[in-house]
């Protein structure tokens, strides 16, 4: 199990699921298919114990008076242009 929102080098897999976890987010991506069967319940219950420490980070945070800024080093989108290369 991974701590939430506490380093920038856990990862998980629940099925087809990835969990990436930040100090700024926890990324969660891939699919899942929760069966009917041990396997499912398996699963379901690794997934509720996850949100349940997410949800426990969240609430431990004054998530009104944080004014850190996030940080873009881990973004998706740069804020820099570059050129095209098939231009």
């Amino acid at each position: 199990m991974i701590d939430p929102f506490a380093n920038n080098h856990q990862s998980m897999q629940v099925g087809g699921l990835v969990i990436e976890n930040q100090k700024d987010k926890v990324i969660i991506y891939g699919d899942i298919d929760l069966t009917l069967d041990a396997s499912g319940y398996e699963q379901a219950q690794q997934l509720q114990t996850l949100m349940s420490c997410i949800m426990k980070a969240f609430e431990g945070k004054d998530l009104y008076s944080n004014n850190e800024a996030k940080s873009k080093e881990n973004d998706d989108q740069s804020d820099k242009y570059i050129d095209n290369p098939f231009l």
